[in-house]
């Protein structure tokens, strides 16, 4: 089913407001990569933990996140390579909302990479930490266990299908595969984890080398969307499982590249259960769990039971709409600071200043709650099917600042809290909606992600933050 069209994005901006951005945008970079070229903003090597760094600090991170207005300082990043080419071909099949700029999406995620750093944090590449260990400073290959693990990983992503073959043809495959992996660069054994190659082989008879062959690619075009393939509780690191076919292998990949940084998981969903982590939101001694369109009740069952939120109280929100422009509880809520939030406007009522409701919830849209509390017999429920609105403004003493539809369809409230009211987001909205965020003390620094969000998100799913403290 064709995707519900969303409204112009950044790219219907001013030309002043494009230039005042893009000299933001510049400064910071130059700030965090003086020896980088200005030309390409996205090379920000000194803006990233470096590989030798990561080998030194393996096993020295712990992963935790006690709330979103904590100070984000361990993040984890992708940004986007050679294997989002297909999918800006062919956006819908590749879960995206529409074509785009590959080397636009690259700039924008360098320029992101170098604010986060500006505001603390230590960012990490996921290809960094996927090659750290394996080259030396002239990135030459350094035999030893991180090569040979990786080359074993890469292994598990290259098929060569022989079923063409004749037999004697089809022994001789396996290994000369092998032999073909012992003399990959770790770049290529890379490019195999995350472009995932089938080689159909046929015979040619013995004319030339003997073989021919099609070249079939089933790359991990939504690896960038680092949020989804875990979660971070105040306990530690859940493994997902994708609602899409297409994303299934990001786990096994992100489940290697945390093995590497010396995190293990405290628990993985499995079976019919399905997690992704733009459904999870942390908040102190409340943990927010969205159920709806990508996460079910299945997974909130099992990590319930396993006890893996860390808190006394977890909140089940459940989005009855089950849309692919809300698909997730991080593009319809989010968290500024501690009690105070942006929801959609259209998913709660709209009080006057005497309270009076001057607009209604649309009936299609709005939010439930069944709440848990931690007792010696585990989590129990003690509220079913609650009014989200009430639950959250009484119960937990939140304001709630509403977002129009119109600023969500451009992004709005899918931003990144670095600390408390400090927010990264994505320009393009509202002058209103900013202006009603600066007026309860956010700062926000508002950035271009016009490629990036083309495949349907924006800065708070393009991040993991594995610790907040």
């Amino acid at each position: 089913m064709k995707s519900p069209s969303r409204l112009p994005g950044p790219g219907a901006w001013n030309v002043a407001g494009r230039v005042v951005v893009g000299v933001l945008l510049a400064a910071v970079v130059a700030n965090c990569d003086q020896q980088g070229d200005p030309a390409n903003l996205y090379v920000v090597e000194n803006c990233v933990v470096p590989q030798d760094q990561i080998v030194a600090l393996a096993g020295t991170l712990s992963a935790g996140s006690q709330a979103e207005w904590k100070a984000a300082r361990d993040v984890i990043v992708h940004t986007p390579g050679e294997e989002v080419f297909v999918g800006v071909i062919h956006p819908a099949a590749a879960l995206f909302e529409k074509a785009f700029s590959l080397e636009g999406a690259r700039r924008e995620h360098g320029q992101f990479i170098c604010l986060l750093k500006r505001n603390g944090a230590r960012v990490f590449r996921l290809v960094d930490v996927l090659q750290a260990g394996t080259l030396d400073a002239d990135r030459q290959p350094v035999q030893g266990p991180a090569l040979t693990q990786l080359r074993e990983f890469a292994a598990r992503s290259l098929t060569y299908d022989v079923s063409a073959l004749p037999p004697d043809l089809q022994a001789t495959q396996e290994p000369y595969r092998q032999d073909t992996l012992r003399s990959l660069h770790p770049d290529e054994l890379v490019k195999i984890i995350l472009q995932q190659p089938v080689v159909k082989l046929q015979s040619t008879s013995g004319h030339n080398t003997g073989l021919t062959a099609t070249y079939v690619l089933d790359p991990v075009m939504n690896m960038y969307f680092m949020r989804d393939q875990v979660i971070t509780t105040a306990k530690g690191l859940v493994v997902g499982h994708f609602n899409a076919p297409q994303r299934e292998v990001e786990t096994r990949i992100a489940r290697f590249a945390y093995a590497k940084l010396g995190i293990v998981p405290i628990f993985e969903v499995s079976g019919d259960a399905r997690l992704e982590g733009g459904d999870f939101i942390p908040a102190g001694e409340t943990a927010f769990q969205g159920q709806g369109l990508r996460t079910n009740a299945q997974a909130v069952s099992q990590l319930l039971e396993a006890q893996a939120y860390g808190t006394p109280r977890v909140v089940v929100v459940k989005d009855p709409w089950k849309n692919q422009v809300e698909m997730h509880l991080d593009t319809y809520f989010n968290i500024v600071d501690e009690r105070l939030a942006v929801v959609v406007a259209d998913r709660i009522d709209i009080r006057d200043g005497s309270g009076h409701v001057v607009s209604h919830a649309d009936p299609l849209k709005r939010l439930t709650v069944d709440v848990y509390e931690l007792s010696s017999a585990g989590y129990q429920k003690v509220v079913a099917d609650g009014d989200f609105q009430a639950f959250v403004e009484d119960s937990l003493g939140y304001r709630l600042i509403p977002v129009s539809p119109d600023d969500q369809l451009r992004y709005g409230l899918n931003f990144l809290s670095v600390r408390g009211r400090k927010i990264l987001a994505i320009d393009g909205v509202s002058d209103e909606y900013k202006q009603r965020l600066a007026s309860v003390g956010v700062d926000a620094t508002w950035m271009d992600f016009r490629n990036l969000t083309s495949g349907f998100g924006a800065a708070h799913c393009t991040t993991q933050v594995v610790v907040r403290k």
